[in-house]
């Protein structure tokens, strides 16, 4: 079925989904409204409900991809994990913190809208967290070799607050709340805090 934009409805989806993403790269995820996306694609607002329920689903779809995006580029630029020793793993941690700080910095609103907005349940939101659980899963696999007598609930949970950690650091100094402060100061300040951490959990 074509809709009044002449598109297929997963034509419509994907043409969607880029023009939010690019909405929310320019201006954030709160610019993200019916009408101006549906001046954007050339349809009718009601077309976008017949995409997706809502959007707050949109959202949560374009959120998804953005971590994604993260998993691919952890991925191009560090390779598969292998499992090493404890100073391998080590260097795999600082060495998710560089790609992690460098990611957030060039796609900042996109990748903040990943994690400031908070969505209803839904089939999008389990997609989503998917996708979060997989940027865990990197975390989680070098700490199998710095703590080999962990089972895996523990390392799953050490690895949720070293992400949220990490996290709040990269947020906090990416939106200029820790004050004035360059990336690649911001840089050195996650390498620290991953050190101090890694340093504590080898003791």
């Amino acid at each position: 079925m074509v809709n009044d934009a002449g598109l297929n409805r997963a034509e419509l989806r994907e043409t969607l989904i880029s023009a939010a993403t690019r909405l929310i790269s320019e201006r954030g995820y709160p610019a993200l409204k019916a009408r101006e996306l549906a001046a954007e694609v050339g349809c009718a607002v009601g077309s976008i409900y017949n995409a997706f329920p809502d959007l707050d689903a949109l959202l949560l779809t374009v959120k998804a991809r953005v971590l994604d995006d993260l998993e691919n580029e952890v991925t191009r630029q560090l390779g598969p994990f292998v499992p090493a020793g404890p100073d391998a793993a080590a260097a795999r941690f600082q060495a998710l913190g560089r790609v992690y700080l460098e990611f957030a910095a060039r796609n900042w609103r996109l990748w903040s809208s990943a994690f400031e907005h908070r969505a209803n349940e839904s089939e999008a939101l389990g997609a989503y967290m998917v996708r979060l659980d997989a940027i865990l899963t990197n975390i989680e696999q070098p700490l199998g070799a710095l703590l080999p007598h962990a089972d895996s609930p523990s390392r799953r949970k050490l690895a949720r607050t070293l992400f949220a950690a990490v996290h709040g650091v990269v947020s906090l100094g990416l939106d200029g709340r820790l004050g004035a402060i360059s990336e690649s100061d911001l840089h050195a300040q996650v390498q620290l805090l991953l050190a101090a951490t890694l340093r504590g959990l080898r003791d």
